[in-house]
């Protein structure tokens, strides 16, 4: 199959009646552009977020590209290769017993032997590829095979229909948008498995994505990024038969999961003292607009929930730590879903809505990510059943399900986007509610 071509095309147009000349992207592969102007409005403006997020995430001097290594990176990819693990139909772990694995390595929970060891060999092969990346290897197509070879899939390793390898490569030298690149390069790589396993995908056999992802993440690294945060939303993301339309979805999937994977990055604990950086002027403008648009969600929600049950009620409370020992657990539980360690600060809001004898509570906070505080806000939910918010979580929220917020940001900027999670969890809330 042939590598991809690109080139660039130059433009003129007249300003003042000077020409002037610009360059767009193109990349010849299938006859549509891959530069960032050739997506919509909203990919655009999401990917202008996530650089905005990055230059804080790289300039941040405890957390540099160059110092993401050792005991750090291996928690990293241990907490994406169990992700990988619930993925491949395996049994689920308890969380205690992932929480352990991240933590402390492969020997300190009880799992079977053939799955430890698994792990072990996945782990020590995705350190060696980002050691690789950091030494200055490209994606040529025998390195690829390599790679392939290293990474078990169902343990066996990947095999590669002979001439995919290079137009996998090639995918990896498109000249556009580091993440859209990516994104390029793991739709590439997907297609490949599955013509190699001649299976459609929706029948995409265990750890079929372990190969993409990893491809797709030393992409980002060779570009001064983060590995890819590997998440459900990814492996389950819906197939679109053009290639263009499905390469659309995947490049959203990455802009969210790149912007959690530097979230997640800023809030590590720095080596030495550190300075809090002030949250509290945008925080508190962003909680009041909160407070306000919740009780508006409750007012609108009070009528429908009367119909059926006269005695529907809603409330709405909100706060500013220190919080209850269960709220706080909620509060670090929502973080952690968003893989982030939370900050000093925190102010939330609760909705609570009780039907038919059924309360449901529901918890929207703004958080400071890191600590001591980097200038950097998450605002995060929770919704579990009864007035105390006990048992289960209601939403399973993903990684991406949160809106991150930095300090070059306004109110007004990121309105919109709140205001789209808010009544996105509150429609989650309600139809476990009314379930």
């Amino acid at each position: 199959m042939p590598a991809a071509a690109c080139h660039r095309k130059p433009a003129v147009s007249v300003f003042l009646g000077i020409p002037l000349v610009t360059v767009t992207y193109v990349t010849l592969r299938r006859g549509f552009e891959l530069a960032p102007i050739r997506f919509s409005d909203d990919v655009r403006r999401r990917l202008t977020a996530v650089d905005r997020l990055r230059e804080v995430w790289a300039s941040h001097p405890t957390r540099r590209p160059g110092q993401q290594e050792g005991e750090v990176q291996r928690r990293f990819f241990r907490r994406h290769m169990l992700e990988l693990h619930a993925l491949s139909g395996a049994d689920p772990l308890p969380e205690a017993t992932v929480r352990h694995l991240v933590a402390g390595g492969w020997e300190s929970a009880e799992i079977d032997a053939a799955t430890r060891e698994r792990f072990r060999r996945t782990e020590e092969a995705l350190l060696a590829m980002a050691e690789d990346c950091r030494a200055g290897q490209a994606l040529t197509p025998d390195y690829l095979e390599y790679l392939a070879r290293r990474l078990p899939a169902g343990g066996e390793p990947t095999s590669i229909t002979e001439g995919f390898s290079d137009e996998i490569a090639a995918a990896a030298t498109v000249d556009t948008h580091p993440i859209i690149r990516a994104a390029h390069l793991y739709v590439a790589c997907e297609r490949a498995l599955m013509a190699t396993a001649q299976a459609p995908p929706e029948q995409a056999p265990p750890w079929h994505w372990l190969l993409p992802w990893a491809v797709a993440s030393f992409s980002l690294m060779r570009a001064n990024y983060p590995p890819l945060v590997m998440d459900r939303r990814l492996a389950g993301a819906p197939h679109r038969p053009d290639a263009e339309e499905h390469l659309g979805v995947v490049v959203e999937l990455f802009i969210g999961l790149q912007t959690a994977a530097m979230r997640g990055e800023l809030s590590w604990t720095p080596t030495g003292p550190g300075r809090s950086a002030a949250t509290g002027a945008l925080g508190t403008t962003i909680h009041r607009r909160l407070l306000e648009h919740m009780r508006g969600c409750a007012a609108s929600l009070t009528p429908v929930l009367r119909e059926i049950d006269a005695n529907a009620r809603t409330a709405v409370g909100e706060g500013a730590g220190p919080e209850p020992p269960a709220l706080r657990a909620r509060l670090e539980a929502a973080a952690e879903r968003a893989l982030f360690l939370p900050g000093p600060e925190c102010r939330w809001v609760e909705l609570t809505a009780t039907v038919a004898g059924t309360t449901v509570s529901l918890v929207v906070a703004v958080q400071d990510v890191g600590t001591p505080a980097t200038g950097v806000l998450a605002v995060t939910a929770d919704a579990r059943h009864g007035e105390a918010g006990g048992g289960h979580d209601m939403l399973d929220l993903a990684s991406t399900d949160c809106v991150t917020i930095i300090p070059a940001d306004s109110a007004d900027e990121r309105q919109g986007d709140v205001v789209a999670f808010v009544d996105d969890t509150v429609s989650r809330t309600v139809e476990q509610l009314m379930a």
